[in-house]
């Protein structure tokens, strides 16, 4: 899967998944007729709604939570709480400090990322897809993150560097190893299903082109003329994968197929998909060199940053006023 962390720096994982929610559902209508304030973070609010919001997205991407009992969902929402009482107070220092973030700032970033992951845009727009995102979304997260470093680097006064040497102690604890990982080939459909009273139509269409499929109709035709996944002008082609960097219902589903067979429909929270298995390379992969540097010095990179981010936000708390009702 790719759910790594992005360039240039991670925070805490409840803090980077709840930047995400709110960015994914910022600005929707609230579900909620009636609606109270959970929280004062300085001159800001935190809804009720914006609480369960963003406790539904959470739960929605970490399924193996256990919140069966209203003790672990209550405790649960409060964790929620707090992550999303530090991201405002980020968000208000950000704007506090009139900090920017261009356009190639963000394009830079996505680049380095495709190039640490070695991905083509086809396939992070797949591997993107897979998890609910698009890349607009993607990108706005990435904005957020490079707000926070300059953010460190502005209060703190300081700039993060990772010295040669440091990069060389930890290539020297963790040295170069073979990549085992299989990869495959593969081409995508991708039908979407963008509001639940379309759910059938889709489910009827993902099933009409699978028997064309099975009736040796050819699946790049039938890509270009339906799929609203990556690469549809290629026959839906994304090149070679990685197994894990594939979601894993998917990976389960291409599992043991031959070349030029696809999956049944396959049905997920964003629509459904069916997959053709172009070629299987099962080959040792060598890790390059210079790419293990990189990820290295990015690896020392963000674990100096979140540890800044981390006192930082906990001096930035005791300063402010903070009142929580729930």
């Amino acid at each position: 899967m790719v759910e790594r962390p992005y360039p240039v720096v991670t925070i805490s994982a409840i803090i980077s998944t709840l930047a995400l929610a709110l960015l994914l559902f910022s600005g929707q209508a609230r579900a909620e007729t009636v609606d109270r304030i959970v929280a004062v973070v300085n001159d800001d609010i935190i809804l009720y709604s914006e609480l369960q919001e963003q406790a539904a997205i959470l739960e929605k991407l970490n399924p193996n939570l256990n919140l069966s009992s209203p003790q672990n969902r209550s405790q649960f929402e409060r964790q929620v709480l707090q992550g999303m009482v530090q991201e405002r107070l980020a968000e208000q220092e950000v704007k506090r400090q009139n900090i920017n973030v261009s356009k190639h700032d963000i394009d830079a970033a996505v680049e380095g990322f495709k190039k640490e992951n070695g991905f083509t845009d086809d396939q992070l727009k797949y591997v993107l897809q897979q998890q609910g995102k698009t890349l607009d979304e993607f990108r706005t997260n990435i904005k957020k993150q490079l707000e926070r470093a300059r953010l460190i680097e502005r209060v703190l006064k300081s700039k993060t560097v990772i010295t040669d040497e440091q990069v060389d102690a930890y290539l020297k604890s963790h040295p170069m190893t073979t990549d085992m990982s299989e990869r495959r080939h593969l081409a995508v459909i991708f039908l979407p299903i963008r509001d639940s009273s379309q759910a059938s139509q889709v489910e009827g269409l993902a099933k009409e082109i699978h028997k064309k499929l099975k009736a040796g109709e050819d699946f790049g035709k039938l890509a270009r003329q339906h799929s609203q996944g990556p690469a549809p002008e290629d026959g839906g082609d994304i090149g070679f994968i990685a197994v894990s960097d594939l979601a894993p219902a998917i990976a389960s589903a291409t599992r043991g197929l031959d070349a030029n067979q696809f999956t049944d429909p396959m049905k997920t929270p964003q629509g459904y998909y069916i997959i053709k298995v172009v070629e299987v390379d099962r080959k040792p992969q060598k890790v390059d060199g210079s790419i293990s540097r990189e990820k290295a010095r990015s690896m020392l990179m963000q674990e100096q940053i979140d540890k800044k981010y981390d006192q930082w936000i906990a001096d930035l708390k005791e300063k402010a006023f903070i009142q929580i009702n729930y």
